[in-house]
């Protein structure tokens, strides 16, 4: 078996020319091309520079956009014998505090960035006197001076960090072994000859570094790939992409699917062509039956196939794939009131089933791999249909461990089952299996998943607990239930005896929403003021948020205020000046952003400040990123989400806006 150093070097000699990447700087056709040449040539300059500085070993935090750049510098990397620390510039206090305690984890004392990156970093007011930053540019290594060096399939490759809160975040230690095991193992299973792909997937996420290795190992494939921002922005893009290059595979979480099909009109459909796609794979979140009825209601008549989804599970610990679907087949679901045998997802049999009810299936395991389900406390295999905890087998594939970690790492690692039988990997999910396939029902762990993203509830905890006076410490479960077909954050927070009776809970629900807001760029779905020491806790006081959500549900918590994110409200505001006309000014611009902002924050539009900074509304990330895009097409100028956070009020960016908007049309 190969390394990713001798699998990159043998496609820089067999085929120098051919591009395995293509990045599209604008989302669209800006086409930036990577050669396996290129490719080679560039990753032994950073490799030579970091030889040069004596590095092999050390660990070195990448902290790129995505494009080009982020694979040579990973490259860079494996050919030094560089522990590559894959992460993305912090742009809020959040992402910040998770870099912090990734490097202090890791001992990372060096990082590699853009020019950009550097000087952002550089210019926040936390001390980074402590790293040295390795601006890319200005790496002075050639081609000529890198010095090879043996690599071994058992060498560190990179730590992936997706587990652990913000403040004790824990790296997966992967090797070059098990990256070629589970790409091997991909292969093999749901992409035999392809050719043509299309991927928004950031490469700091481990599904979108692993895809990327994938295709490099294949050969012959050529990806192209955009900013995830761009998808966001306008998920037409994704599927654009996919229609002009003809692609044949695409992967993506779950609620990209359900964006596709709120966002793209009836219009922008005409214009699509998925007839190439034979798969895509779903994961990184829960799979939903509705969201692959609709997808493939909404995109069958442009030619996407009925059995062009994959749902599969995975996870940073088993490097990334264990189970998948079947290619060329349709998505199998569970559905109880139907029997136990298992059916299509556009089985007659499911006409008038309840959503809630019916289970997709992820698949079965992938060449190599192996799952078991057992019973938490007998460490006893389950029966089948029976829900259990999930355990993964996959020699080669599965980490070794978390970093400098040993007794987690045997927690998660070294499992085995009652009759001896391992070891395997716990991956603290539950589910069951039927017909070989693995159905996914739970969490043993707290993890909240939003768009794809985790969130650990003792981060979400303290933010809130803090959000205002008036909230108890300790006093917060933050947990995550289904509404309309996604997960959505729920906060129980107990108010202090000195205050539940005279609080003003409105005012506590806004500090609550701006806190969380402001911190994680997402927004609850429902906030429940209680009434002081009625939390359900341990007898060692410890929030117990499984009683705390049943509480919740039933009805049974001690209310004192309860507020639930609603559908829509009026804005109460009149029609804005367009670009162009004699009223448009800076009043024009701060009326459209009052109303874009209390649109996506159910506020009316007379409540937002052109004072404010927008980041004291609470908007999602993603609401931003919508905003951004839709200001660009009212002004006709190319904005990012980081302009609409970067001024002190509305009335600043509005002014620097129209200064733009002057510029660019006089």
């Amino acid at each position: 078996m190969e390394n990713l150093v001798d699998l990159l070097q043998r496609r820089a000699k067999e085929a120098p020319e051919f591009t395995p990447f293509i990045f599209l700087r604008d989302g669209v056709s800006d086409e930036q091309p990577l050669s396996h040449r290129l490719f080679d040539e560039q990753a032994r300059c950073v490799a030579a520079h970091l030889q040069a500085r004596g590095l092999k070993g050390e660990r070195l935090l990448l902290l790129f956009p995505q494009g080009i750049e982020y694979l040579i510098a990973l490259f860079g990397c494996f050919y030094a014998g560089v522990i590559a620390v894959p992460a993305y510039p912090p742009r809020n206090n959040r992402n910040l505090l998770r870099l912090q305690a990734i490097m202090k984890d890791c001992d990372a004392r060096f990082i590699l960035a853009d020019q950009k990156g550097v000087e952002y970093m550089e210019g926040m007011r936390e001390d980074f006197s402590a790293y040295t930053f390795l601006p890319m540019e200005e790496l002075t290594g050639t081609p000529a001076e890198w010095v090879p060096h043996q690599v071994g399939l058992d060498d560190v490759a990179y730590l992936q960090y997706t587990s652990g809160s913000t403040g004790d975040p824990k790296g997966v230690i992967i090797r070059h072994e098990n990256v070629m095991a589970n790409v091997y193992g991909c292969m093999q299973t749901f992409i035999p000859n392809l050719k043509r792909v299309v991927s928004w997937i950031p490469m700091y996420h481990d599904m979108g570094l692993i895809s990327m290795l994938t295709y490099l190992v294949c050969g012959q494939v050529k990806c192209y790939f955009m900013a995830p921002v761009h998808f966001i922005q306008r998920p037409l893009r994704w599927l654009m992409a996919a229609t002009r290059y003809q692609a044949e595979f695409t992967l993506s979480p779950n609620f990209a699917f359900d964006l596709c099909c709120e966002k793209i009109t009836d219009e922008q459909l005409e214009g699509l062509d998925l007839s190439s796609i034979r798969s895509v794979v779903s994961g990184s979140e829960r799979v939903r039956w509705r969201t692959i009825q609709a997808f493939c209601e909404r995109f069958g008549p442009v030619g996407f196939p009925k059995t062009g989804f994959l749902p599969s599970f995975g996870l940073a610990e088993a490097t990334l794939i264990v189970t998948t679907s079947a290619i060329d087949q349709k998505a199998k679901v569970h559905y109880p009131e139907a029997g136990q045998s298992l059916l299509a997802w556009d089985d007659e049999r499911l006409q008038g089933a309840n959503p809630e009810q019916v289970q997709v299936s992820n698949g079965n395991p992938i060449n190599g791999a192996e799952v078991v389900i057992v019973d938490a406390e007998t460490k006893a295999r389950c029966p089948e249909g029976t829900e259990g905890e999930i355990w993964a087998g996959y020699p080669g594939s599965i980490a070794s461990g978390y970093w400098e970690r040993p007794e987690e790492s045997k927690k998660t690692f070294e499992n085995y089952t009652a009759t001896g039988e391992g070891p395997y990997l716990r991956t603290g999910d539950l589910g069951f299996l039927m017909d070989g396939e693995l159905f996914i029902t739970g969490r043993e762990k707290d993890l909240i998943i939003i768009r794809g993203t985790n969130y650990y509830p003792d981060d979400i905890e303290e933010v809130v607990e803090h959000a205002h006076p008036a909230l108890q410490d300790n006093g917060c479960a933050a947990f995550a239930m289904e509404q309309a077909g996604s997960e959505r954050l729920v906060l129980v927070q107990e108010v202090r005896r000195t205050e539940w009776r005279n609080a003003n809970e409105q005012e506590v629900v806004d500090a609550i929403r701006q806190a969380v807001s402001e911190v994680f760029e997402i927004q609850p779905y429902a906030i429940a003021l209680i009434r002081p020491m009625s939390l359900p806790k341990t007898s060692s006081g410890k929030v117990q948020r499984y009683a705390a959500r049943e509480d919740y549900q039933k009805g049974a918590l001690r209310m004192m205020h309860e507020w639930t994110q609603p559908e829509a409200i009026a804005s109460g505001a009149g029609p804005v000046p367009e670009p162009g006309t004699a009223e448009f000014g800076v009043p024009a611009i701060v009326q459209w952003l009052q109303q874009q902002i209390a649109e996506k924050v159910k506020m009316p539009a007379a409540q937002i400040k052109a004072t404010d900074p927008v980041k004291a509304y609470p908007l999602e990330s993603v609401d931003a990123v919508f905003i951004s895009d839709e200001l660009s097409d009212w002004l006709k100028l190319r904005l990012t989400p980081d302009t609409f956070w970067a001024f002190d009020s509305i009335q600043e960016l509005a002014e620097h806006l129209f200064r733009q908007y002057q510029e660019n049309h006089a």
